[in-house]
């Protein structure tokens, strides 16, 4: 081989062996898990016939059944396993955590207890912990000196559980006498029977529990308790049957049934207070059915009370108002639903409000309103009378505006607050000019203002202070005349009325012989010629 050869080949191996070395490395990692749980599983095997545990690190890896039972006890009052193990040991071994903690990564050890009758087996090898529990009391590897502290441990956990628990708790016979009490039962039937908290049998407080057919392992009632008093409590009292008797539960449930009366009550008064009312009304559950209505919707809508009692949907009621004519007539039926969910939307808003006018002449003003829990109220208010007296009131106003307008005299009415209430059409005339359609609207001007346009368009005058003094000073108010001469030389005759209720007239009256002649020029005015 030449020179040049063997340097190749030695380069070649020299770039092969470190990719060959962390190519093991890699298979070894990716074996490295199941061969722990290979580890795992062989450890627990060697050690399924005694009260044996696995911890991978301060975790519960696996136990064998004993084992199980035994931790059972334990746990839900330490952080987690490895602390409720080491809690249950150290009472038979003293000196368990450290022991335990000198065996380092990998090692064995037994554990004895100070009077010899038990001892542990602690091995620690790849990370896992086992420890193997024995005792000389012991049959079939079973740890009985620690089954039987772990077994008193939950015994006592569960009756300090049942003895303080704040309902009542007692068991029965077959014959329906009390064999077992908590300290609530017992304190409730010396109140009820007059007793001592400590005498044995206590009464039997709910003589209904049990006497009914069994349809079920767990019955529930509510029932009464009657005390010494006059007063009665109530409780919902659970039965569980077994075979040799039967296990009660009993929690109070007064204060769930007063709220249920009061609320009874309330939904009472509510509807004789509705029933009185002359407005309509439907509430609708979150789920929008009809919940509660009043007589008066059923007189407003004429919907049949077995409709009504059927608690329809708000879509299914509305769909009925229209059947019965008493919703309007759609423009475009098409859109007839989505109107019912705007409708329903705004109600829910609470900014739903708009009158009805129905086909028969009739007008409803129907109100939407929300409700706790989601519900909604519907308020049906026949308005047709108010309407219609609207109507008679604006035809009136309308039929006095026109008498005014064809008066030759100019009118102005002011409001106690010195505002502009109605002119007619010969003041707009003689103080704006021809009205226009599109001219600013003398109503609602100031007086003050008025004063202003009366003062420019006439010669100077003394009097316009009057006139705003007979409209805001009480002590003014009297009827009054006055003349003066407007600037295009026509003579104006103005008289002052109080109305009542502290409105004011003014009235600008142009002289017969004026009327309708020439206009004479200020300046003959202002040199005094006729």
């Amino acid at each position: 081989m030449s020179e040049g050869a063997s340097m190749s080949a030695v380069n070649l191996l020299a770039l092969l062996l470190p990719a060959s070395v962390c190519i093991a490395a890699i298979v070894t990692m990716l074996r490295r898990p199941d061969e722990r749980k290979l580890l795992a599983r062989q450890m627990m095997v060697e050690a399924e016939s005694s009260v044996a545990f696995l911890f991978d690190g301060t975790r519960l890896a696996d136990t064998t059944g004993p084992a199980r039972d035994l931790l059972r006890g334990q746990r839900g009052t330490q952080p987690d396993d490895w602390v409720a193990l080491t809690d249950l040991l150290a009472r038979h071994f003293p000196d368990f955590e450290e022991r335990v903690a000198m065996l380092g990564q990998d090692g064995r050890q037994r554990l004895t207890s100070p009077d010899g009758d038990s001892w542990a087996d602690v091995e620690q090898w790849d990370g896992f912990t086992r420890i193997c529990l024995y005792g000389a009391l012991g049959s079939g590897g079973t740890f009985a000196p620690l089954a039987l502290s772990a077994m008193e441990q939950e015994l006592t956990a569960l009756r300090a559980l049942a003895e303080g628990a704040p309902l009542m708790i007692w068991r029965e016979n077959e014959k329906r006498q009390v064999v077992w009490a908590n300290q609530a039962y017992l304190q409730t039937a010396a109140s009820v029977s007059g007793t001592e908290a400590e005498d044995w049998p206590p009464r039997r407080l709910f003589a209904e529990v049990g006497t009914s057919e069994p349809s079920d392992d767990v019955e529930e009632d509510r029932l009464p308790l009657d005390l010494p008093g006059g007063e009665t409590l109530w409780y919902d009292v659970t039965t569980i049957r077994a075979v040799t008797g039967s296990m009660h539960f009993a929690i109070s449930a007064s204060a769930v049934v007063q709220a249920e009366a009061a609320q009874r009550n309330f939904v009472q008064t509510l509807s004789k207070t509705f029933a009185d009312l002359a407005i309509g009304l439907a509430i609708f559950d979150r789920d929008r059915r009809l919940v509660m209505f009043n007589p008066a919707l059923m007189e407003l809508t004429h919907l049949p009370v077995d409709f009504l009692a059927m608690r329809p949907g708000i879509s299914t009621f509305l769909d009925r108002l229209r059947e019965q004519r008493m919703l309007p007539e759609p423009k475009d039926y098409g859109n007839w639903r989505h109107e019912l969910a705007a409708l329903e939307a705004r109600a829910t808003d609470g900014t739903y409000c708009e009158n009805w006018a129905l086909p028969g002449g009739q007008t409803f003003r129907v109100t939407g309103r929300p409700h706790p829990d989601g519900a909604i109220a519907f308020l049906f208010e026949d308005i047709s009378a108010e309407v219609s007296l609207a109507r008679r009131f604006r035809g009136q106003i309308e039929t006095a505006n026109s008498a005014l307008d064809v008066m030759d005299e100019a009118i102005v009415v002011f409001t106690p607050g010195g505002t502009v209430a109605l002119t007619n059409l010969a003041y707009d005339r003689l103080w704006h000019g021809d009205r226009e359609d599109d001219a600013v609207p003398v109503v609602n001007q100031k007086l003050r203002d008025e004063a202003e346009t009366w003062k420019a368009q006439c010669i100077a005058t003394d009097f316009w202070p009057d006139i705003i003094a007979s409209s805001t000073d009480p002590e003014m108010r009297k009827p009054w005349t006055g003349r003066t001469r407007r600037t295009d030389g026509r003579t104006v005759d103005c008289r002052v009325v109080p109305l009542p209720r502290g409105a004011t007239m003014v009235g600008f009256t142009l002289p017969t012989e004026e009327r309708g002649i020439s206009t004479i020029p200020p300046t003959l005015y202002a040199t005094g010629s006729p």
